[in-house]
């Protein structure tokens, strides 16, 4: 039976304010590029742009910053309709400088944020059973009342029959310790059919585990079907429960911003098993929308669109099914 939404994201929203000057700490920064972040938001953004009918479930505060987030939302054409604003609460920010290669440090301000405050009753508004594929994220479940939701739309999408996929999404900041968000996100994947992580989002995640084979053990033994592993310039890698592992080529690129890279990822993978394909394959296109995403100065604002990635792969002389190990 058909759905209306091809996928829901859950979670938190943000402005996110980039220094404009480039290379530089923050101590000499002059400017900043305003632009519309978080992890499910830009999943949201990324899975719109490359076709899907994608809506999001947030939540915004009564201020300018909220309409900010809304406007570029509706622009972008997610579904919002499910999206409260929370009296007494503010729109989530963040503020990061970028210095490639490798330093992109960022600051969070969510104490008293909105997307905190998502209820179970917020999430007894959607109708999850029309929706193919939901994703939940770690972060969701760092704070009350949005953990009890995120893990009552985690049960109520498992009995659905509709695809839960768990975005790891580390932010330490977020957690009193590791070890905490091990047990949160453990208890999540209970509920869920895919996760996806970082080497360090996954070792966090099975806190205590001796290397990351173990690790991504440890996770699937949780009752997943599989775990995608997000690898950075090395691509990625695809393990299942019956043990098996496909390693997943990358796509070389020159790095500006690395903030964003796996929530493109996210977008690509799920556009790929929209499509009935494998998950070797459809993590193939996350590897490709990642790597377009960190040649870019945002997130959401410049996830890419189908043919973008399209002329994007070609021009790198192989199809995206090509070079999966």
């Amino acid at each position: 039976m058909a759905r209306t939404f091809d996928v829901l994201t859950m979670g938190r929203s943000s402005i996110d304010l980039y220094a404009h000057q480039i290379g530089v700490p923050m101590t000499e920064v002059k400017s900043f590029d305003a632009y519309v972040g978080g992890c499910p938001t830009n999943i949201a953004v990324g899975t719109r742009r490359l076709g899907l009918r994608s809506a999001l479930l947030t939540a915004v505060g009564q201020d300018e910053v909220g309409d900010f987030i809304l406007n570029f939302l509706n622009r972008e054409t997610v579904n919002t309709r499910f999206i409260p604003r929370k009296p007494g609460h503010r729109t989530s920010a963040v503020l990061m400088s970028i210095q490639p290669p490798d330093k992109f440090p960022l600051t969070f301000y969510r104490d008293n944020c909105a997307d905190r405050e998502l209820t179970i009753r917020d999430v007894d508004r959607v109708p999850i059973g029309d929706v193919s594929m939901l994703v939940l994220t770690g972060t969701g479940l760092s704070h009350e009342p949005s953990r009890s939701a995120t893990m009552h739309a985690a049960e109520k999408g498992s009995a659905a029959a509709t695809r839960v996929i768990v975005d790891i999404d580390y932010r330490p900041d977020q957690w009193p310790d590791r070890h905490a968000f091990a047990i949160a996100v453990q208890e999540l994947l209970h509920h869920a059919h895919l996760a996806v992580g970082t080497e360090e989002e996954v070792a966090a995640a099975a806190d205590g585990a001796a290397d990351i084979e173990a690790a991504v053990a440890s996770l699937l033994d949780c009752g997943i079907e599989a775990l995608v592993l997000k690898r950075g310039a090395a691509g990625s890698a695809v393990f299942t429960r019956d043990g098996s592992r496909v390693d997943v080529a990358p796509f070389p690129v020159d790095v500006l911003n690395v903030l964003g890279a796996g929530d493109a990822f996210a977008s690509g993978l799920i556009y790929g098993l929209r499509q009935g394909w494998t998950l070797p394959r459809a993590a193939r296109v996350g590897n490709a929308t990642g790597a377009i995403i960190v040649t870019r100065h945002g997130c959401a604002n410049f996830m890419p669109t189908w043919s973008e990635v399209e002329a994007f792969v070609t021009a790198r002389g192989g199809w995206l099914w090509e070079s999966v190990a």
